[in-house]
């Protein structure tokens, strides 16, 4: 059963979804346009031999919305701060779309914390920011009009269900892999005027801080010591991407498979098969 709980931080106060009682832990980052409630079809088969949490981010759902603190190392210090409250001292990451960035950064400030690193439908922050051309910056035009000061939130918050649609009807390959009751659930949650400029603000830092961290990485040569596995929507826009190329740059042990039938929202569309190529990457199911 997944039960709902809050961890106080001091600066900020976390809302994380919990099932299981294993000795190992496993901790579940989700994406934008959404909470931790994405993980909704992975967390009990995950919670038959782990301890499983879906923290929402700081800035997200039910999470504290601070002013400040939306680049990936400060949310990547929040997760390392919530698996000590928890009463453990390492985990393993799965993250998707946003919370795959912040799982990235956790593992290259914290690497004694995480044990694995799970990473869905992304390629390296730099990697996408120094590949743009016309074509991916037609494909991600979103990053772009995120990054404007003011004008995003001033344009969608009165239209956020029909813009939180556009993106999952365009970026799922099955209708209704997000069916009535998620949508609802994630419009109410960016419906926040506070949530919706947080998470504007987690695009921003992309282009900032985000950027300049994994520039430093990339010269210090600083990459992901823990073994790897990447994941990646079969028709989406890493379909004909090098993606396992691409993240062997960056990482010592990588592997990975695309999901069929399958654009970006994996752990919606495709739970099956995810949990299927988890259950063959993480230990405790040999």
């Amino acid at each position: 059963m997944i039960t709902a709980h809050h961890a106080d931080l001091g600066d900020i106060r976390l809302f994380y979804r919990r099932c299981g009682s294993g000795d190992r832990l496993l901790v579940l980052l989700h994406g934008w346009p959404q909470t931790g409630h994405c993980w909704r079809h992975l967390m009990e088969p995950l919670g038959e031999r782990y301890t499983v949490v879906a923290p929402d981010l700081r800035g997200y759902g039910r999470s504290g919305k601070p002013g400040a603190g939306y680049d990936k190392r400060t949310t990547a210090c929040d997760m390392s701060r919530l698996v000590k409250a928890l009463g453990f001292a390492t985990a393993t990451v799965i993250g998707h779309d946003r919370g795959a960035r912040v799982a990235h950064r956790w593992s290259l400030d914290r690497p004694e914390e995480v044990e694995r690193l799970v990473l869905l439908d992304i390629l390296p922050t730099r990697e996408v920011m120094n590949g743009f051309d016309k074509d991916s910056a037609a494909a991600m035009w979103h990053w772009f009009f995120h990054l404007q000061p003011d004008l995003p939130e001033l344009l969608i918050g009165g239209n956020v269900e029909p813009y939180l649609r556009f993106f999952f009807e365009r970026q799922s390959f099955v209708p209704g892999a997000i069916d009535e009751p998620a949508i609802a659930e994630y419009v109410r949650a960016f419906s926040d005027p506070d949530a919706l400029h947080a998470s504007l603000e987690d695009y921003r830092a992309g282009f900032r801080e985000d950027l300049e961290a994994d520039e430093r990485d990339a010269f210090e040569g600083n990459g992901i010591g823990q073994p790897l596995l990447v994941l990646w929507g079969a028709q989406g826009g890493l379909g004909s991407s090098r993606a396992l190329e691409i993240w062997g740059d960056y990482a010592d042990q990588v592997t990975g498979a695309p999901i069929d039938d399958c654009k970006h929202f994996l752990p919606e569309e495709q739970p099956e098969q995810v949990l299927r190529q988890l259950r063959a990457f993480l230990p405790g199911w040999a």
